[in-house]
């Protein structure tokens, strides 16, 4: 399928490109991240936006997907110039129809502030104007996403917190509901995010990699004092025996979470696995045809199209509810993760098919 918009941008200053790719308007608007990577590729952010579409119906929201991208190195020198030109550059699309989040290399906090920076106060005013909110009252609503539940921000959680709701009913449908032992590739803003929930509610992180190496506890790492020491999304080295990093990917544990890449690993890789289940928290964390193995192999997996969807569930409390506390929206994405995914495992269960070709076939007939 055609996307409905695809606007190239060449910054003016620095040699740097960018893109940005509105898959599909729903009720006007569409949802997606920013990313900031030197290897941004346009038919990438394409299948990304394409994703976010899926991502958005899998939940029955009314917003439509988008993705964007950066060519440019993370460190940068001219990183937060380059951010803020573009933001400005797509300013009548971010106060009408764009509803930008964070996505690889960029956090909420940051785009937000080159987004004052160029006079546009918030990044989500479009999905707010959209659901007939005046713009004091949505404002209002989403300062609630910048306030502190146990030291961290609704912005840092909600995210993460879709991927414990998964992982949770992954693990209830495994027959194992509580003491899940868990493995985590990516120690980034996700990965992080979800060792810190899963760990507040029982889970053992039996083996957790950056993009150097890989910690392995049977007995279940130290998380807190791993976020301590955690600096630019790696992992310090402490009490754990270390391996490569990809040794996480065969860890023996009960659910597998893929919060690093997308394409995490190739379907050679399937008969070596140890995990009973997979949570797919980065984008297209793989490829249709290794889910497909997976499956086959008696391994379920929760697609990103579920799993990764709490940014988008975190503004849909701020217009579908009046949530008080911080709290509340959080638990918000939690209760709507937890269940869809156990609707859609029955549905797999019933016609034994996996849950991605499912939800991709209802969602492209509609």
């Amino acid at each position: 399928m055609v996307a409905l918009l695809k606007v190239e941008y060449r910054d003016p200053i620095e040699p740097v490109t960018g893109v940005l790719v509105i898959d599909r308007l729903v009720d006007g608007v569409c949802a997606g991240g920013l990313r900031i990577a030197p290897d941004v590729d346009a038919d990438e952010i394409a299948a990304l936006a394409r994703n976010m579409t899926r991502k958005q119906a899998a939940y029955a929201l009314p917003v439509g997907g988008a993705k964007a991208g950066l060519r440019i190195a993370p460190d940068h020198p001219a990183r937060g110039d380059v951010l803020r030109r573009f933001l400005a550059a797509l300013a009548p699309l971010i106060e009408r129809s764009w509803s930008v989040g964070p996505d690889l290399n960029t956090t909420m906090a940051e785009l937000q502030r080159a987004a004052g920076d160029v006079g546009l106060p918030c990044l989500k005013l479009a999905v707010g104007r959209s659901r007939g909110l005046a713009d004091a009252e949505f404002l209002r609503r989403y300062a609630l996403l910048d306030a502190a539940v146990d030291g961290w921000s609704v912005h840092a959680l909600r995210a993460p917190a879709a991927v414990r709701a998964a992982t949770l009913a992954l693990g209830r449908a495994l027959a194992r509901p509580s003491g899940l032992r868990v493995a985590i590739q990516g120690a980034g803003a996700m990965g992080g995010g979800a060792a810190w929930l899963l760990d507040r509610v029982g889970c053992r992180v039996v083996a957790w990699a950056d993009d150097l190496r890989c910690l392995v506890a049977d007995d279940g790492l130290d998380v807190a004092a791993l976020l301590a020491g955690r600096r630019d999304g790696r992992l310090p080295e402490l009490a754990a025996e270390v391996r490569p990093s990809a040794a996480v990917l065969q860890a023996d544990c009960d659910v597998l979470i893929l919060a690093a890449v997308s394409r995490a690993f190739a379907e050679g890789l399937v008969p070596r696995l140890r995990c009973a289940g997979v949570v797919e928290a980065a984008n297209l964390a793989l490829a249709p045809e290794v889910e497909d193995a997976l499956h086959a192999a008696g391994v379920l997996v929760i697609p990103d199209l579920l799993a990764s969807a709490g940014g988008s569930l975190a503004v849909e409390a701020l217009y579908a509810g009046a949530p008080e506390r911080p709290a509340d929206v959080l638990a918000h994405v939690e209760r709507r993760v937890a269940a869809r995914v156990e609707h859609v495992l029955t549905d797999s269960r019933a016609v034994g098919r996996s849950p991605r070709a499912l939800l991709t076939e209802a969602i492209d007939a509609r």
